[in-house]
């Protein structure tokens, strides 16, 4: 259960903006579009993935980004990795799959074997069309062998294949100094993940960001054995109207706009108004409800299962209409 209390830990101002640009670059790449870097990063090189549809159609898409440090501090060979999340047709049929299936390090072994989503790991371990390297190959490359530092990160799906890559590497380069802050990630596997995160030192090295609003980091609440891992850190925002719109609850650059006041703050909670990114309407961030999520969120499945039960008689009755027709 998630009481949602008030943030018991700060996360670091400058690092944890750093990680949000650099996952809305990635988004961006996606697209094609100009992307900005982190202060005092350049980029570095950029990894693909490939999206399986039903086992039968698949592409090969723009996933994520990798940045290089140079700024003031003397340090060598720190790195910025960064997934995007879900933007295309092919993303939501492997967001849906969350039927569970082992995850393989890049090397070394996991112990125990982490059962995970097979949508997420798909995406992250697989490779087809032209490709010559699954994303997994191709970041390890790319990073290897002369990273020393490397902080991670991603939004939504790319907060789900952030967490499949700390786990990676904390059991296959495991000297290497990471640091995980994702946004609105939804959980990847069950409690074999959990155990297999703990054991390789992997569960403190991730702080997931979620707004207390957002559904998607319970994703996926209707499949049993579930867990999250990590520490969450909490902020509120929602339209001030009341109205339900789980896009502009989860959009990224609403995450950015409510990060970029309450980080600097002590608490670091924000309590003002926004303009949504999304549709324009007027946001509200306030400090995190006293009020279970679970409480809201039981509200809520209750609906999607009486919309699920609603829209199956309907379709039981247009059969029988059309077996009568016929």
């Amino acid at each position: 259960m998630n009481n949602t209390p008030q943030p018991s830990f700060r996360i670091d101002p400058t690092l944890t903006l750093a990680l949000a640009q650099a996952s809305l670059a990635a988004y961006n790449d996606y697209e094609r579009k100009p992307f900005k870097a982190p202060d005092n990063y350049i980029y570095w090189a950029r990894f693909t993935g490939w999206d399986d549809w039903f086992s039968t159609y698949g592409q090969e898409e723009r996933f994520g980004l990798i940045f290089k440090y140079v700024g003031p501090e003397n340090v060598k060979n720190r790195f910025i990795v960064a997934f995007r999340g879900t933007s295309s047709i092919a993303d939501l049929y492997e967001d849906a799959n969350f039927e569970l299936e082992a995850f393989k390090p890049f090397s070394n072994t996991v112990s125990p074997v982490a059962n995970v989503s097979s949508g997420f790991n798909s995406i992250y371990a697989t490779k087809g069309g032209n490709m010559k390297l699954t994303m997994q190959q191709q970041i390890f490359t790319a990073l290897a062998p002369t990273a020393s530092e490397i902080f991670i990160t991603g939004h939504s799906l790319g907060g789900a294949l952030s967490q499949l890559f700390t786990l990676d590497m904390r059991v296959s380069l495991p000297t290497v100094r990471i640091g995980t802050i994702n946004f609105a990630s939804p959980m990847v596997g069950d409690a074999s993940w959990q155990t297999a995160c703990n054991n390789a030192g992997a569960t403190g090295k991730i702080i997931r960001v979620a707004n207390y609003w957002d559904i998607i980091p319970t994703f996926p609440w209707y499949v049993p054995g579930y867990v999250s891992i990590g520490r969450e850190f909490n902020i509120a925002f929602s339209s001030i109207f009341g109205t339900v719109d789980a896009l502009s609850d989860h959009s990224l650059l609403n995450y950015q706009t409510v990060l970029n006041h309450c980080v600097w703050l002590n608490p670091q909670v924000w309590v003002g108004h926004f303009i949504d990114a999304v549709y324009g309407l007027r946001m509200s961030s306030t400090a995190v409800p006293s009020v279970a999520k679970e409480t809201w969120l039981s509200t809520l499945k209750e609906i999607h299962e009486m919309k699920r039960s609603l829209l199956a008689t309907n379709e039981i009755a247009e059969r029988e209409i059309v077996l009568f027709e016929e």
